[in-house]
């Protein structure tokens, strides 16, 4: 289903919500690119993907507050 209302919902104008969502598909190719290093070496990055998630569920609960 569609939701044109899906950025008020949130709290958010058209371009903030896009702002937003373009910055955390950056942080998450970078993510990606970390998990597969970590993926061959194991031993690096050890806790880099746990922090990312607690990170972007915060940056989502602020989001339109």
């Amino acid at each position: 289903m569609i939701n044109f209302k899906h950025p008020k919902d949130v709290h958010l104008g058209y371009f903030e919500h896009l702002r937003f969502t373009w910055f955390e598909s950056i942080r998450l190719a970078g993510m990606c690119l970390i998990m597969f290093i970590h993926g061959l070496i194991p031993f690096i990055f050890d806790h880099s993907f746990s922090s990312y998630i607690e990170k972007s569920s915060e940056r989502i609960k602020k989001i339109g507050t």
